[in-house]
């Protein structure tokens, strides 16, 4: 797990990761949960991250649009801009003024 600072109002989620035999168990939740809390410490007002956009059709990144869509993050914008034609980035956001 790592953050990125963008701006005084804004982290990044740059990586969260669970090993697959472990995903599941609500690791990557606490994870979050726990990036969350120190982001409104630190006064953040909302935190991105940024993945393989839908219009790509591996599974294993279905799954992770899924797991942030859950944590309540919000897609924003599919580009190729970023990271290329064959690889969409799709950017999502979550307003951590609404999460617990």
């Amino acid at each position: 797990m790592s953050l990125k600072e963008h701006n005084k109002f804004t982290d990044e989620l740059y990586v969260l990761g669970v090993l697959e035999e472990f995903q599941n168990e609500g690791i990557g939740k606490k994870l979050l949960k726990n990036v969350e809390k120190k982001c409104k410490k630190n006064g953040k007002k909302y935190l991105t991250v940024k993945t393989l956009g839908p219009s790509h059709e591996d599974k294993n990144y279905k799954n992770t649009r899924k797991f942030y869509e859950k944590a309540g993050f919000i897609p924003i914008e599919e580009t190729t801009e970023l990271w290329g034609e064959k690889n969409p980035c799709l950017i999502m956001v979550k307003d951590l003024e609404t999460c617990n």
